[in-house]
């Protein structure tokens, strides 16, 4: 947690001379940040949207769920009725004061697009959510920016206040001052959206064709994998999917399109989340893939790939020569409507049992995740077999976020030593 601002230089000049010039951190200047993304609004705004909204809770560099602006809660049994005790002495941008009340309109409007039975009932700094089934992954959606809590779309309770926005191109921050866990060290930030410059202090490395000229003393921060990309049948045998899936090597899509970033996805969550990944690995049997082939009348495919996106597309013409051996046309587009998708699915959850049972449902078939059990493993394991077995759906690879930062920005190693799940950017400081 940092000081408030007169506390740090109070305590920093007590310090200075046992730290025998060890770099302190300072206050000022302005943290520029090139994103390739571009969104049209704020809460939406990936990695930044944290400095201006704040969610109740948050998960940390561990993958942990810890108190942001709700400091405890508490649930019933069935986890159908939640209590959140909210932090004090917390204000919005624009002055007004945070409370349960304050809370309940954006908190509501978020919650009811997957909850459609929630109630919230709000008492000074209590909030009370009450569902008609359990919702054992309540915490973890609370934790999305998704359900941030703000009085408009700029204003929140963040670290930084909004002083300029030109969505899909331009955003400026500056520090918020009344803050509640005091000033942040950096006065400004400034976001470029929609970019592939490798000049900011801090701006995303995307998984693409292009390869970026970074300056040798560019550091590098990588979260760990949090996104699946994926083949989806939305018309095809799943004889014919099943050899597909048995003759695709993703070793070279590891090692050369993803430059060892990546790890390889033969199951649909990552072995970090689900701790069984492993089970599913596989090598490539042209053989098999070339004998069931050899059954079928097999028409060509053709293999959608989101547009403008040029790792997709290198991985489609990838997947593409490897069905050619197995006898298999696979054509490439662009285009919607083949009769294979190429999916990007970024996780949304760091519980296994709620990320499996949202992929479930994006293939069209939640039942298979219905005797889903957090506390019993191998109900998991068993789910998600049965998902691949469907052949609706072949896993290629996990990718991670990747970031560059710049030499003279500092604070960013704690997140790293800590297994790096979240780059928090409001703790950084930076030289002059």
């Amino acid at each position: 947690m940092r000081l408030h601002a007169w506390a740090w230089l109070a305590l920093s000049s007590l310090l200075l001379s046992p730290l025998d010039g060890a770099t302190l951190p300072r206050y000022g200047g302005t943290l520029t940040v090139e994103l390739s993304s571009a969104w049209n609004s704020v809460e939406s705004a990936g990695p930044i949207a944290p400095l201006v909204m704040e969610t109740l809770v948050r998960v940390n560099e561990k993958a942990e769920i810890e108190p942001l602006l709700a400091t405890a809660w508490q649930r019933d049994a069935d986890r159908k009725r939640w209590r959140f005790s909210l932090r004090p002495k917390v204000f919005f941008h624009d002055g007004e004061p945070f409370n349960a009340a304050s809370a309940v309109p954006s908190l509501m409007a978020a919650l009811k697009k997957k909850y459609g039975d929630v109630n919230i009932t709000a008492g000074g700094q209590a909030l009370v959510l009450q569902f008609d089934r359990p919702i054992p992954d309540l915490l973890t959606e609370l934790a999305s920016p998704r359900t941030a809590i703000f009085r408009s779309p700029s204003i929140g309770t963040g670290p930084f206040r909004v002083t300029a926005w030109e969505p899909s191109h331009k955003l400026t921050l500056a520090a918020f001052d009344d803050y509640w866990a005091g000033r942040p060290f950096l006065d400004s930030v400034t976001v470029n959206l929609g970019t592939t410059r490798a000049v900011g202090d801090v701006f995303d490395i995307p998984f693409s064709q292009t390869r970026r000229v970074l300056s040798e003393r560019t550091r590098i921060w990588s979260s760990p994998v949090r996104e699946l990309i994926a083949l989806v049948s939305d018309n095809v045998q799943p004889e014919v999917f099943e050899a597909l899936a048995l003759v695709i090597d993703r070793a070279p899509i590891v090692n050369v399109l993803a430059q060892r970033k990546a790890e390889a996805a033969h199951g649909l969550l990552p072995q970090w989340l689900s701790g069984y990944a492993f089970l599913f690995t596989n090598s490539p049997d042209l053989t098999r893939a070339k004998q069931i082939v050899s059954r079928l009348r097999v028409a060509p495919l053709t293999l959608s790939y989101p547009a403008n996106d040029g790792f997709a597309r290198s991985v489609a013409e990838r997947v593409a020569l490897n069905a050619r051996d197995a006898g298999i046309v696979v054509q490439p587009t662009p285009n919607p409507g083949g009769t294979v998708r190429m999916v990007r699915w970024p996780l949304e959850s760091t519980d296994a049992a709620s990320e499996l049972s949202r992929i479930a449902a994006m293939l069209g078939m939640p039942d298979r995740a219905n005797s889903l059990n957090p506390a019993k493993p191998e109900t998991l394991y068993e789910a998600e077999r049965a998902l691949l077995d469907a052949h609706r759906v072949i896993p290629i690879v996990h990718l991670p976020e990747v970031y560059g930062i710049a030499p003279r920005v500092h604070n960013w190693e704690t997140a790293q030593k800590n297994g790096g799940f979240v780059l928090h950017l409001d703790n950084i400081w930076v030289d002059p």
